[in-house]
């Protein structure tokens, strides 16, 4: 999955830890590394843009955050500890607990962490369309996210339409994604994956429209961030393609 979107990234152990949210998007770039100092970072607050010091991380454009999310994402296994690059990225595309006021969903011109800070529980509605084999698909919606200090869950209410090429459709998937990212080690220095998981519904007899709302719970100690997501693959008789919320 291209996702998520969205990521969607949400940021009880000390004021730097608290829950939050961000939403994001997608993308990978392969470049040579500009190594700092190997030293764990000494807290695991969010991070400006600009004090970014590894190369991997820099100039990203919204593909490119995304794809960093996938790479994250699959590469590590739960409960195993980011590297220092990972964890920069992490700290670097989140939205802070610390802070106090809602955060807009940034701008997708902007190299900044497309992110949406929430209290206890929000949401965050989205509305896209893509053509693709002479097919049209408008997936809407809205991806809810509730974090606590031990139980969790997050929420995709969709609905992906086909307002042409419908007799070219021969499925459709809808999901909503969630990786929540937790403190690891003794010394609580390190960030890695604590949770992620999906829900999904999908149709190969509904050619017109097609819609899902499912919760899903899940229990995890200091969830620092979370990445959540949404997405649609529709499947043609000319090859299969996706969109995402976010």
């Amino acid at each position: 999955m291209k996702s998520l979107l969205f990521l969607s990234l949400i940021l009880v152990l000390g004021p730097a830890l608290l829950p939050s949210h961000v939403f994001a998007a997608e993308g990978n770039s392969p470049v040579t590394e500009e190594k700092p100092v190997e030293r764990q970072p000494t807290s695991l607050d969010p991070i400006e843009i600009k004090e970014i010091k590894f190369k991997i991380n820099k100039n990203l454009s919204d593909e490119q955050i995304i794809d960093r999310f996938e790479e994250i994402n699959s590469k590590y296994n739960i409960n195993e500890p980011f590297s220092l690059e990972d964890t920069e990225f992490i700290r670097a595309y989140a939205s802070s607990t610390n802070e106090t006021e809602d955060i807009a969903v940034q701008p997708t011109n902007l190299i900044q962490p497309i992110s949406l800070k929430f209290g206890n529980t929000n949401s965050q509605s989205f509305s896209k369309s893509k053509s693709k084999y002479g097919v049209t698909v408008k997936f809407t919606g809205k991806v809810y996210t509730n974090i606590n200090v031990l139980n969790h869950s997050y929420r995709g209410n969709l609905k992906a339409t086909i307002p042409a090429g419908s007799s070219k459709v021969k499925g459709i998937k809808t999901a909503v994604t969630n990786v929540a990212y937790g403190v690891l080690g003794k010394s609580g220095t390190y960030v890695g994956i604590v949770y992620s998981g999906s829900a999904q519904s999908s149709t190969t007899t509904k050619k017109t429209s097609w819609a899902m709302d499912k919760t899903v719970k899940y229990s995890a100690i200091a969830v620092v961030y979370t990445y959540t997501d949404a997405n649609v693959e529709v499947k043609t008789t000319s090859g299969s393609f996706n969109l995402y919320a976010f």
